[in-house]
């Protein structure tokens, strides 16, 4: 399987372990959604946007990736005057051999990151996921996933504060990450790099062939001074707000 399927694959199968089911189905295609946040919605087997585009529920953001003719028919439903969705943002789907990986010391007696193994642990990760990316999340989604065997979430704390959050997702030969945030209040102290070099070294004893993740524009440069390659874009679409009306 190549590198970019891999890549969805890690990510549509996250949004499974937080819950989700299939909403419509025809001939050899499946649209799934999210059945409570991150409100998301995809197709598995054939792509078929049209039928995504059509049986998404306007509470849920419309997920689309290139794939031959319908990177087109993406393009055409963004730039429809009256469209039924509307572009919301992009994400730069990333990859990175851990080969090719260079075992870096970041040691630094005044930060700490480990993993999350109790609920209050997990609400300290909540409220800097929550704050790092601007919006709400569920803590029903997340508490099943403390003791779910592919799954660690990881929170990092500056002198006993908490600061940092990540989640590392295991499927096939990949590590996925994903959730990678910093407070607020620590940014721009070199935190989410020295998260990253940890992190890197948990791919490295899960054996994992790549670390794969989904990027936001201000995190690529953080991602690409690591060593990480772009493959292609995600794209997220939300409910035109007069459709969604109608």
């Amino acid at each position: 399987m190549h590198v970019s399927q891999l890549n969805i694959r890690n990510l549509t199968s996250l949004w499974k372990k937080y819950g989700a089911s299939i909403v419509a189905e025809k001939f050899s295609s499946a649209l799934l959604t999210s059945n409570s946040w991150p409100y998301r919605a995809w197709i598995e087997g054939q792509p078929d946007l049209a039928l995504q585009i059509a049986k998404t529920p306007h509470t849920h953001r419309l997920f689309t990736w290139p794939d031959g003719s319908e990177s087109q028919i993406a393009q055409d439903t963004l730039t429809q005057r009256n469209s039924k969705w509307q572009f919301e943002f992009k994400q730069t789907a990333m990859y990175l051999p851990i080969s090719n990986y260079q075992t870096t010391d970041v040691q630094d007696d005044n930060f700490l990151l480990s993993r999350v193994t109790n609920y209050s642990q997990l609400r300290e990760w909540l409220a800097i996921s929550s704050e790092a990316f601007n919006y709400e999340m569920d803590e029903d989604v997340f508490t099943p996933l403390i003791d779910d065997s592919d799954i660690e979430i990881y929170l990092g704390k500056v002198n006993q504060k908490p600061a940092v959050s990540a989640l590392l997702f295991k499927t096939d030969n990949v590590t996925g990450l994903h959730q990678m945030g910093v407070k607020h209040a620590f940014q721009g102290q070199g935190l989410a790099k020295k998260a990253m070099h940890l992190l890197l070294r948990q791919a490295l004893r899960h054996q994992s062939a790549y670390m794969v993740l989904q990027a936001s524009e201000p995190g690529l440069p953080l991602y690409r001074s690591l060593g990480f390659e772009s493959i292609f874009e995600l794209t997220y679409l939300k409910a035109n707000s007069t459709s969604s009306k109608s």
